[in-house]
């Protein structure tokens, strides 16, 4: 009774280490994360997308299952790490009966106890990621795949109606799990060939033993080739978009250098890349580096459990390909095409890292994962039936280790990762603590007011109305007085913006955070400066006022430029764009030389079009570092709008130019 508990119990174990302290350690959202939300929030207002466009692009399965969750446990950071947690369970449920079904009870039950216990499974169950389903998802399709090559009984010519229809629904569910993979992260477009691979090196391996035939090919590649078309089929919909729309799929296009390279004849950038994803899995400081994700260089295993993996692996090899160079049969007769299945899915699993590199691999990678934790599974199951001779010690060693790597990683993940100051950074600690004093409508300056980025994460945490610029360069002043304004240290308010506002109160956070505090100002009203005529861009905008920092300026100085507009038509900015759909404009302020050339410019607007609303006053700093050999005069200026996409110009109504020219820059 005792053994079939101890599963449970494991199970149990893991499910309270991910559950405890669920929001707060990580301690906010990192944007990717926000990001999901998000989109799963917008499922349920009927935004129903075959691919979602946040975040360089990404597969939406994920996002549709939190919008499920979300229905009845609301849109809140609870919700989507629950989605994350729920996903780690079931592979770790998954990895043992893969184990089990595999090789035997002892090694699954250590598999599920590393995999319990160790820093990576733990820090991807708590990861708002679509890449936090695939573990589950490879480790499914992987223990129906073994479903089929069991025995001659369970594969060969059915005897009656029900074991066809069982074969069925294996056949069946592993074309679903392999198509739901597709739907949720990059890595399983390759992770699928591990299985006809395996079943081609078998095949031809057994000549040299016919001991290890497991059934009628013939029939096994058919069932598996039916799972497979079934799975592509479900999947051609999403296929079929992203060749009809290749613009969205960003992030492949940002990884294929390494490849690039290779068609050119250019093996090396891959082979470093290889070479540094290994050294990522036992050398301090070759680890990922991604700290949002991991301790900067932290390999993913400790080194016992590394040693313990080399030790699996090296029996993963014997098994599959020596063991038939010398007529010895495997343990069991199965085991050959089980250890070449997995030899297969960890090459395929780590082919993503062996490309891009060790950056970011603990989610590249992470299609491998419950294989990686069964490797050192075999490796520690193998010794002790080696030392059995030790007994008691024998076991007393191992619960040890496993005490002491749950030790090392509760405290490298709780207490050193998740309190880290860069860590909190990372996950928006200070705009989380600034979310939840509003108690009413306010303007947000921060580092990334962006759609994609801190606006996506105050929808998880307030239901109050929220405006967002970056207030070292930018402003909204709302019609409505009732706002309030909220500036951290990372993005204080410029001077120029003083007359605009008053502050109210500083609330200190951590000292040791990156922002370690923020100020709260009430708007004092609309103060636009020196009027000036109003010029009207396409009905949509007025320049209402503009003012230099200073009379004139010097060769070698800082000159910040200030223009002040209203907003008079959202409908007639221009076109909408995805993520916000709503208008998406810039900004540009060109100073001329006496030719008509450009001197200087800037583009760049840091109160984001798409968050303006009928009234707003909008207010832009350009800044511009003069030059140390500029020529003293006086330098024309001009200043107008751009669809950030597209780049057509609003133009003036009255005169049809794309640009007014306003007060110049004078250098003496």
């Amino acid at each position: 009774m005792g053994k079939r508990l101890l599963p449970t119990f494991l199970l149990l174990f893991a499910f309270a280490l991910r559950a405890w302290q669920l929001t707060a350690v990580p301690p906010g959202l990192t944007h990717d994360e926000a990001g999901h939300g998000h989109d799963a929030a917008h499922i349920l207002k009927g935004v129903t997308l075959i691919y979602f466009t946040v975040g360089y692009g990404r597969e939406p399965l994920f996002d549709y299952f939190n919008a499920g969750l979300i229905a009845g446990m609301g849109a809140n950071p609870f919700t989507l790490r629950f989605a994350a947690v729920v996903w780690g369970m079931i592979a770790l449920a998954a990895t043992y009966r893969v184990a089990r079904t595999a090789y035997d009870r002892n090694t699954a039950l250590l598999a599920l106890g590393l995999m319990a216990v160790a820093f990576w499974p733990l820090a991807t169950s708590r990861q708002i990621l679509r890449s936090a389903m695939l573990p589950a998802e490879m480790a499914i399709a992987v223990i129906l795949f073994l479903k089929l090559t069991r025995s001659k009984k369970a594969i060969g010519p059915p005897r009656s109606a029900p074991r066809v229809f069982d074969n069925g629904l294996v056949v069946i569910g592993l074309g679903l799990t392999i198509a739901a993979s597709l739907y949720t992260y990059i890595p399983a477009r390759a992770l699928w060939l591990m299985f006809p691979l395996a079943l081609l090196a078998h095949y031809a391996l057994r000549f040299t033993n016919r001991q290890l035939q497991i059934t009628d090919y013939r029939l096994l590649i058919t069932r598996l080739s039916i799972s497979l078309i079934l799975a592509f089929l479900l999947a051609s919909p999403l296929f079929l978009y992203l060749y009809q729309h290749p613009e969205v799929e960003q992030r492949i296009g940002m990884l294929s250098e390494p490849l690039i390279a290779l068609r050119n004849g250019d093996p090396l950038p891959i082979v470093a890349n290889a070479r540094e994803t290994l050294l990522a899995f036992f050398l301090p400081g070759h680890g990922d580096h991604f700290l949002a994700y991991n301790t900067p260089g932290k390999p993913i295993f400790d080194p016992i459990t590394a040693s313990l993996a080399f030790i699996g692996l090296i029996l993963l090899i014997k098994w599959s390909v020596i063991s038939h160079q010398w007529k010895d049969p495997a343990p069991r007769p199965l085991m050959t095409v089980h250890c070449s299945l997995f030899l297969f899915w960890l090459a395929v699993g780590l082919a993503p890292s062996f490309i891009t590199g060790p950056e970011a691999l603990t989610t590249r990678i992470i299609g491998a994962q419950p294989v990686l934790y069964i490797l050192p599974a075999l490796g520690l199951s193998h010794v002790i039936s080696l030392t059995r001779r030790f007994g008691s010690w024998n076991l007393g060693i191992g619960a040890l280790f496993f005490v002491s790597l749950f030790i090392s990683t509760a405290r490298d993940y709780f207490f050193i990762w998740g309190q880290s100051p860069d860590v909190r950074a990372a996950y928006q600690s200070t705009l989380i603590a600034m979310l939840k004093t509003i108690d009413g409508p306010a303007v947000i300056s921060t580092v990334y007011p962006s759609a994609p980025h801190d606006p996506y994460i105050s929808e998880l945490f307030t239901k109050e109305e929220t405006r967002w610029v970056d207030g070292r360069l930018a402003m909204i002043v709302p019609v409505d007085a009732q706002f309030q304004l909220l500036a951290p240290s990372s993005a204080p308010l410029d001077p120029l913006f003083a007359p605009f506002v008053q502050p109210v109160e500083t609330i200190d956070l951590r000292s040791t955070d990156l922002a370690p505090s923020f100020t709260k100002y009430r708007f004092l009203g609309d103060h636009i400066g020196s009027p000036l005529q109003r010029t009207d861009f396409n009905d949509a905008i007025e320049l209402i006022a503009q003012q230099w920092s200073a009379d004139l300026y010097r060769p070698g100085d800082l000159a910040e430029f200030m223009s002040i507009w209203r907003v008079l038509d959202l409908t007639r900015l221009g076109p909408v764009h995805p993520p916000a759909f709503k208008a998406d404009l810039n900004l540009f302020t060109h100073i001329l030389n006496p030719d008509g050339t450009i001197f200087l410019q800037q583009d760049r607007l840091d109160a984001p079009s798409w968050d303006w609303q009928r009234g707003d006053i909008i207010i832009q700093i350009h800044q511009f570092a003069i030059p140390a050999d500029a020529a003293p005069g006086e330098y024309a200026v001009e200043v107008g709008l751009y669809d950030r996409i597209t780049g057509d110009r609003l133009t003036v109504i009255d005169s049809g130019a794309t640009s007014v020219v306003v007060a110049p820059l004078i250098i003496r």
